[in-house]
C-alpha cells in the first residue's frame, strides 16, 4: 500500500464552451408523463412507479460529431464514440460524459459531454470538457459530491496503449458551466478508471480503477477533500488468484456501512462476478460468480432508494448485444427481474450495444442508461421499476459457451464422456442418470427424463433459460 499526501490547488478555468451546432440531434418517444406517488424513501427519493414507463434514444445521431485525425488534420464524422458515464446534476438534469475521436486510442480522443434538459426534454450539444491537443483521452467517470460540485476522473494516455494511462481529474463548481485545469491522481502507468467512486460512511471516498497490465481490480482511497489519496494497489497472491481477470469494478454502498462491487469477467466463467467488503474496501471477501452472463465487456449497476439493487449488463456469454437490466432485492446475489432495455439490431447482426453506465434520478425515482450504440453514437435508455417489473420470473438468461439451454436448463454439450465430469454420462449432454429423487444430491430432482437436474427456485430469473 502506498499512501500520498496531496493538494490539489484547482484553478478554474474554462476548457471549451458550448458548441455553436444547434440542437444536434434527440430521438426518443415521450408518452404521458408519469404521476409520482407520495412514498418517502431513503435519500429522500420519489418514486415514479404508478404506471409502466420507458424510452430510448441518441444524444446525438450516429456518425453525426466531426472528429479530426492526427494524421491528416481533416475533419471527419465516422469517428469512435465511447465509456460514458450518466449522473444527475444539482439542477436535476442528467449529465453524460464520454471519449471521442477517430478511433480508441487515437491523439485526438478527448472528453466530451451533454447534458438532459428535463423542461427543454431534449439534449445539449456536445461540449469538449478536456483535449490533450497531443495525447488520447478515455474511460471517464463523472460523480456529483454532496455539494454539487461535478468530478470527472479520466486517463491519457502517454503513449500508444492502455498501458501507458495516467489518471486525472477536472472539477466544476457552477455546474458546469466551467471546469478546472486537470491534475493528476496517479502518474503510475497500468491503472486506469471506468465507474464513479462511492462516499462511505467512515467519510473516504473510494475510487474503483484497475489494473491493465495484471487485469485486477484495485481502488484508490481519497480523503480530507483531495489532500491525502491512498493507492491500494498491492494484493497478496491469494487475492490475485481470487481476482486475476476481473477489471472495472464498479461500487455501491450499503447503510451499515459494507461496500460491494462487480466485474468485468475475462475469464472462462462468462459471468459477472460480485465481492464484497465489510472494512471499507481495505480487505474484500472471496468474489462470488453470479448468474448473470459477461461477454468480457463492462458492467454497473445502482441501489436504488428502496435498498433494491439493477444491474446493467449484456445478457450474452459471447456477444455485446442485447443491452440488458436485472433487478435484484437481496443486495445482488440473485434475481427476480430482467428485460432487455435495447434488443432491436438495425444491422441485422454485429449490433454492440455495450460498456453501459446507470444511475437513478433523484427527482422521480427512475433509471438512466448510457451506453456505446455501436461506436458510432452513445445511446440512452430511461425506465422505472414499474416497468421492469413487468418483466418478473422471466427467465431469459443465456447459457455459457459450450452449453445449451434444453427445458429451461443449460446443458454442457458433449461427443463421449471424457468431456463430463466424473459421475456424469454423455446424452448429447453431460448428465447424471436417475430413477427417483433419492438418486440426486441435494437440490437437484429426477426429471421426467430421469436426469439429476438442480432444483430451482421459481422466483429467481437467474437460474434457468430459455434460449
Amino acid at each position: 500500500m502506498k499512501k500520498h499526501s496531496v493538494f490539489l490547488l484547482v484553478s478554474f478555468a474554462v476548457v471549451s464552451g458550448c458548441s455553436d451546432r444547434e440542437n444536434l440531434y434527440y430521438d426518443t418517444f415521450y408518452p404521458s408523463d408519469v404521476g409520482r406517488d407520495s412514498g418517502q424513501y431513503e435519500d429522500r427519493i420519489v418514486y415514479s412507479d404508478v404506471e409502466p414507463f420507458y424510452e430510448k434514444g441518441y444524444i446525438i445521431p450516429p456518425n453525426s460529431l466531426d472528429c479530426i485525425p492526427a494524421d491528416t488534420g481533416v475533419p471527419q464524422k465516422n469517428c469512435n464514440h465511447h465509456g460514458s458515464t450518466v449522473a444527475q446534476l444539482k439542477d436535476g438534469n442528467i449529465a453524460v460524459v464520454w471519449y471521442h475521436g477517430e478511433y480508441e486510442k487515437s491523439p485526438d480522443s478527448r472528453i466530451v459531454w451533454s447534458k438532459y434538459i428535463k423542461s427543454e426534454k431534449r439534449w445539449t450539444d456536445v461540449s469538449v470538457l478536456y483535449d490533450d491537443p497531443v495525447r488520447s483521452e478515455g474511460n471517464p467517470a463523472v460523480w456529483v459530491d454532496e455539494k454539487g460540485d461535478i468530478y470527472i476522473f479520466f486517463v491519457t494516455i502517454f503513449g500508444s496503449t492502455w498501458d501507458e494511462t495516467k489518471i486525472r481529474m477536472v472539477k466544476s463548481t457552477d455546474n458546469g458551466a466551467t471546469f478546472s485545469e486537470p491534475v493528476f491522481l496517479n502518474e503510475e502507468y497500468c491503472y486506469n478508471t471506468r465507474h464513479r467512486p462511492v462516499r462511505l460512511k467512515n467519510g473516504d471516498l473510494l475510487l474503483p480503477l484497475y489494473n491493465e497490465c495484471l487485469a485486477l481490480p484495485v481502488f484508490m482511497r481519497i480523503r480530507s477533500d483531495f489532500q491525502e489519496i491512498i493507492k491500494e494497489f498491492e494484493l497478496t497472491a491469494d487475492e490475485i488468484m481470487d481476482r486475476v481477470g476481473q477489471i472495472q469494478p464498479s461500487l455501491i454502498a450499503f447503510d451499515d456501512g459494507r461496500i460491494a462491487a462487480i466485474t468485468r469477467d475475462g475469464t472462462h466463467n462468462f459471468r459477472i462476478h460480485r465481492m464484497e467488503s465489510k472494512s471499507y474496501g481495505k480487505k474484500w471477501d472471496k468474489m462470488e460468480i453470479l448468474g448473470l452472463p459477461n461477454s468480457g465487456t463492462s458492467v454497473d449497476w445502482v441501489r436504488l432508494g428502496s435498498g433494491e439493487i439493477v444491474v446493467v449488463f449484456n445478457n450474452s456469454p459471447k456477444e455485446r448485444f442485447p443491452l440488458s437490466v436485472a433487478l435484484s432485492k437481496d443486495e445482488g446475489h440473485s434475481f427476480i427481474a430482467l428485460a432487455d432495455i435495447n434488443n432491436e439490431c438495425e444491422k441485422g447482426s454485429g449490433c454492440s450495444y455495450a460498456y453501459p453506465s446507470i444511475a437513478q434520478d433523484k427527482e422521480d425515482g427512475s433509471i438512466w442508461v448510457s451506453y456505446t450504440h455501436n461506436r458510432e453514437t452513445i445511446g440512452y435508455v430511461h425506465f422505472n421499476k414499474k416497468w421492469l417489473l413487468q418483466f418478473r420470473n422471466r427467465a431469459v438468461l443465456s447459457c455459457k459457451p459450450s452449453y445449451e439451454c434444453v427445458d429451461n436448463y443449460c446443458l454442457k454439450k458433449c461427443n463421449d464422456k471424457s468431456e463430463c465430469a466424473e459421475g456424469e454420462e454423455c446424452d448429447s449432454y453431460c448428465v447424471r442418470g436417475c430413477m427417483n429423487d433419492t438418486d440426486c444430491r441435494e437440490k437437484e430432482f429426477c426429471s421426467p427424463k430421469k436426469h439429476c437436474l438442480p432444483l430451482y427456485n421459481p422466483e429467481r430469473i437467474d437460474e434457468g433459460c430459455t434460449y
